[in-house]
């Protein structure tokens, strides 16, 4: 089956106050950026976009290891919508599905997986995550609605939009894990994510 992983990699992190790039922070032993292109390569989806724009030189290097396609968002300051546009345009023309994914939302393969089996098994539109009641990420969309996600803009909310046209045509997924939640934003976000990711990791080591 062929899916399009799109990861997002262009936005400038403000709130981080950061001296580098967010994608460059560790996790799991290695950067977040090398963490998210992993995940994806190790999911059943087979075409990997990144797209990359604020301080692009920083990832471009690591992300040329790896059989993804590489993009360079020109238009990233006018926000996240501009990105997965760009992503969108280079997806393969075959693709079932397509995956939209954060460099600071770090994800799982086997959450990949079960979205995608998902959305399989039901024929809905798109899939989302759910733990405990919450809503999380990555989200899945169904080719069926790609020219609705070509239509996305900040003004009308991006993917938010999508989501709430066709709110009667989603699958939530069950998922065990409260990575589908982590959105590292500040500083503190990112100290959280680790705690909370080293806790999960033992629990499930016992």
């Amino acid at each position: 089956m062929i899916g399009t992983a799109i990861l997002l990699a262009a936005g400038q992190s403000k709130r981080m106050q950061l001296l580098t790039h967010k994608g460059l922070l560790y996790w799991e032993g290695k950067t977040l950026f090398e963490h998210q292109l992993q995940m994806l390569l190790h999911s059943v989806l087979s075409d990997i976009i990144v797209i990359l724009g604020h301080e692009a030189e920083l990832l471009v290097n690591m992300a040329n290891k790896y059989p993804v396609k590489t993009i360079y968002n020109e238009n990233f300051k006018k926000g996240k919508c501009s990105s997965i546009i760009c992503g969108l345009q280079a997806a393969d023309k075959d693709s079932e599905m397509i995956l939209v994914t954060s460099v600071d939302q770090p994800v799982d393969s086997s959450i990949i997986n079960q979205l995608v089996l998902s959305m399989k098994d039901t024929d809905q539109l798109i899939a989302i995550p759910i733990n405990k009641g919450k809503r999380g990420h990555p989200i899945l969309f169904s080719r069926k609605i790609f020219s609705d996600l070509l239509l996305i803009n900040e003004k009308t909310q991006g993917l938010r939009n999508i989501i709430r046209k066709y709110k009667n045509q989603i699958i939530e997924v069950p998922i065990d894990s409260t990575l589908i939640e982590l959105n590292i934003n500040t500083p503190e976000d990112y100290q959280n994510a680790v705690k909370r990711n080293a806790t999960e990791e033992k629990l499930n080591n016992h």
